[in-house]
């Protein structure tokens, strides 16, 4: 391998090493927002637009929020969805406890991460996949008011629930559980996606999302955003230290790049040739025409192109205008550059006699 090529591998590999350090610090390093997943205007399968439009007809008008719950824009009058947040911060968590202490209900549906459920449900707890696809009441609780059973298509555990009461789950495993907040209360459901199009058309599921929404005419907020927790290692560093190795990376191989060999012109497969003999030959006869004196221009080339038909045609070197016309014209020259080479000096000749030297030379 070339000096300038192993320059060209070691930087590609500094380059992609660069990519993947900005891609590991700028997702979820020093935390940002995030959108939950579904959206009340998504009819597919994974969209809330059946659940929306569940709650509406229900007399619950649904109010979509942008801003993560720690921006305190969340109404304890109202009551509060989060669903398929993925981990959340610790403030995050914090808000909607405090909402439901201040009276709100707030309904958190699949792994808001072991910190932010611990401080959701204020015990040390999980969400573990397992359980039934098929939940149960295992107690009394007024979510559970005509509902037999629920359906799950991503069965998930809550452990242990400590205080937690649980209200949903299969085998004595809790999947829904709920913790009241002085005024207020927090309902946990380990599959959040309970509720997409896909999965509220199953069993008693649309039953329990009104139930979850509380009385008729209560207004539903539905979180769209929430705040992604700092993560370790790379993913701990802030954002901005990506971009500074980028640019570090960036200015390696430029450096590189500049004390690498530089490339050349394009070579030729074969050496340029000089240029053909006619065109050098008619070069100096041009030349020769301008200096006005054809007599004494015109004697070197005649009598070179003599002296080349005499040899070709076995004449003296003595050999008469007469003889030199026959003979060129037996080596297939025109009849200007038989006369030219026959003693005429009349205009044109010079150049004719160039020509006639030009073929003779390309035959000898």
């Amino acid at each position: 391998m070339t000096r300038p090529q192993r320059i060209f591998v070691i930087a590609l590999i500094a380059l992609i090493a660069g990519g993947v350090l900005l891609s590991q610090v700028s997702g979820t390093g020093s935390g940002g927002e995030r959108s939950t997943l579904g959206s009340p205007d998504d009819v597919g399968p994974s969209g809330l637009a059946g659940f929306a439009q569940l709650l509406d007809s229900s007399d619950h008008d649904v109010e979509r929020v942008a801003e993560p719950p720690s921006d305190g824009d969340l109404d304890s009058e109202k009551t509060t969805f989060l669903l398929s947040p993925g981990s959340i911060t610790a403030a995050d968590a914090n808000a909607l406890r405090d909402l439901a202490s201040d009276g709100g209900r707030v309904i958190v549906g699949g792994d808001p991460g072991d910190e932010g459920l611990s401080r959701l449900l204020d015990t040390n707890a999980e969400v573990e996949d397992g359980g039934s696809a098929t939940l149960a009441p295992l107690t009394i609780a007024p979510e559970m008011a005509g509902v037999e059973t629920v359906e799950s298509g991503d069965p998930q555990v809550i452990s242990p629930a400590g205080s937690a009461l649980p209200i949903f789950g299969s085998e004595g495993e809790p999947s829904v559980v709920a913790t009241d907040v002085d005024e207020g209360r927090v309902i946990v459901i380990g599959d959040g996606a309970l509720f997409q199009n896909s999965e509220i058309v199953n069993a008693d599921n649309a039953g329990f999302a009104l139930n979850l929404a509380g009385p008729e005419g209560r207004e539903v907020e539905l979180v769209e955003a929430v705040r992604t927790p700092p993560g370790s290692g790379l993913s701990a560093l802030p954002g901005a230290w990506g971009w500074a190795a980028m640019g570090l990376l960036v200015a390696a191989l430029v450096l590189a790049w500049s004390r690498g060999r530089r490339l050349g012109p394009v070579e030729h497969e074969s050496r340029p040739l000089p240029p053909p003999r006619r065109e050098y030959v008619e070069a100096v006869a041009g030349a020769l025409v301008r200096t006005r004196d054809p007599q004494t221009a015109i004697a070197p080339l005649r009598d070179a192109a003599r002296d080349r038909i005499a040899r070709r045609a076995g004449l003296p070197h003595d050999a008469t205008d007469t003889q030199i016309r026959e003979a060129a014209e037996a080596a297939g020259l025109d009849p200007a550059e038989v006369e030219a080479v026959g003693g005429h000096a009349g205009e044109g000749a010079m150049l004719a006699a160039a020509g006639a030297l030009a073929k003779l030379s390309k035959r000898t």
